[in-house]
């Protein structure tokens, strides 16, 4: 039932209950009351006699509804009391990952980077992307924290292409060859030679 004060339905219940009760199922043939109390039960409207003359003045009727519609107020959209989570080292730091949304492959990293950052806003980073600058939403980004001493080191210089013979002043250690239980010396594959024991 559809009331207009929503707040006191408790006060309903009984007659949505007796509705309930004296409606007939079609599965069964009969109402709920007919199969517990083997009767039927007297309903409100039976008690009281119809007036089947009264008649609905239009224009009253149009005036009642439009007085009604007018005192309808729209609902305010409801605020958002939360606001979404920003790791506060983001707001500061140099460098960060962007996560990666496309469906990734086995194996593959969940986030790109470390990207330098060049301008930040509320919503959003510009970052300096494979040489490009890139508009990035602030969800998709993590801090990447670096040293700073390695942002800050000096560049090598150029080595010159001057062959230096480099002579071992030690012997270089060999491992005997390994032998099986028969005496059979193990020679291992030369795919995996460079491989340390």
């Amino acid at each position: 039932m559809a009331q207009a004060d929503s707040s006191k339905w408790s006060e309903h219940l009984p007659l949505v209950l007796l509705s309930i009760r004296s409606t007939v199922k079609e599965d069964l043939g009969c109402t709920p009351a007919q199969l517990v109390y083997g009767t039927t039960l007297t309903l409100p409207g039976q008690l009281v006699p119809s007036n089947d003359s009264t008649e609905v003045n239009i224009s009253d009727f149009t005036n009642r509804l439009t007085q009604q519609m007018l005192q309808l107020r729209p609902v305010a959209p409801r605020q958002s009391l939360h606001k979404a989570q920003v790791n506060k080292s983001l707001l500061t730091s140099k460098f960060v990952f962007v996560r990666v949304d496309a469906i990734r492959k086995g194996l593959q990293h969940p986030y790109e980077g470390p990207f330098l950052v060049l301008k930040r806003t509320d919503k959003y980073f510009t970052l300096n992307k494979h040489g490009k600058p890139e508009t990035v939403s602030i969800g998709r980004l993590k801090p990447a924290y670096t040293d700073s001493e390695y942002e800050t080191l000096p560049t090598p210089a150029p080595i010159n292409n001057q062959k230096v013979n480099a002579t071992p002043t030690l012997p270089l250690f060999t491992l005997p060859p390994v032998q099986t239980r028969s005496g059979r010396q193990i020679c291992k594959p030369a795919r995996y030679v460079h491989f340390i024991d």
